[in-house]
Formats: C-alpha cells, structure tokens, sequence
C-alpha cells in the first residue's frame, strides 16, 4: 500500500480507517445501551449511599462490563491487523492493539510500515472510547448515590 495522498492505495487505507472507527463507535453504543438498560433495572427507586459494599459491587461490575466492551473493540482492530497483512500472529496484533488503542505504544511488536496509519486512527478512537465510558461510569455512580440530602 505505497503511495501519495490522492492515490488509491492511500484512499483505500483511509476507508478502513473510517470503518474500523464506525465499527467501533457503533459496538460501543450498542455496549453502553446494553449496560445502561441493566443499571437501570438494578438501581432504579434505590439509592445505594448507605450501601458501601453493594454500590462497590455494582461499580466494579460495571468497570468489568466495560472492559470488556473496550477488549471488543480491541480484538476488531486486532482481527483487521490480521486480515490486511499489517501483523502476521494473531497474539501480537491483540497486544499491539491493545497498546495502541490505550496509547501506551507496543514494545517489541511492529506493524508493516504501510499500515501505520491504521495504527495512529486507533490510538485517536481508543481514548475517545475510554472517556465515554468513564462518562457513562460518573453518570451511574452519581444516579446510584441519589440525590445530595439537604
């Protein structure tokens, strides 16, 4: 995939730089709509302020929820690398792609020069990704708490 801006290797990379982010955009709504429908059902009329040990509970398994929902994200990229060429072992493009969508940069693994971009359109989505989720996680935690007691 060598080539300048305008050519059509260039164009093509940009297209799956641009489905890979819809991608992950879209299964993260879906991840976030589908924790938020169980929340709500299980904090709905409660407040969870005199509760340390539940509302620890209801967090942590929320934190789980969306580790998950971000480890998702990451073996698309992961399966991408793969699929294009970009890294050879499946192993190695999960960690690259968990390095790179956290921007803590993979140590030992490359990817093929010609696909770097790819690279660079994830550590831009990943944190994006994080800052939902940690959003949505102030959101619930404060709905859980209640409201302030005068």
């Amino acid at each position: 995939m060598n080539g300048g801006i305008g050519s059509g290797a260039y164009l093509a990379l940009l297209m799956v730089c641009i489905a890979l982010a819809m991608l992950t955009v879209v299964s993260h709504a879906i991840s976030l709509a589908i924790i938020r429908r169980r929340l709500s059902r299980r904090i709905r009329g409660k407040s969870y302020s005199d509760h340390v040990f539940r509302e620890a509970v209801i967090i942590s398994a929320t934190v789980l929820s969306l580790s998950l929902a971000h480890m998702f994200e990451v073996c698309i990229w992961a399966t991408a690398y793969v699929a294009l060429g970009a890294i050879a072992d499946p192993h190695d493009a999960v960690y690259y792609s968990i390095s790179t969508y956290t921007t803590v940069g993979a140590d030992g693994v490359s990817i093929t020069k010609s696909f770097r971009a790819i690279a660079g359109f994830e550590s831009l989505i990943g944190p994006m990704m994080v800052a939902w989720s940690t959003a949505f996680l102030v959101e619930f935690v404060v709905r859980m708490r209640g409201p302030e007691a005068p």
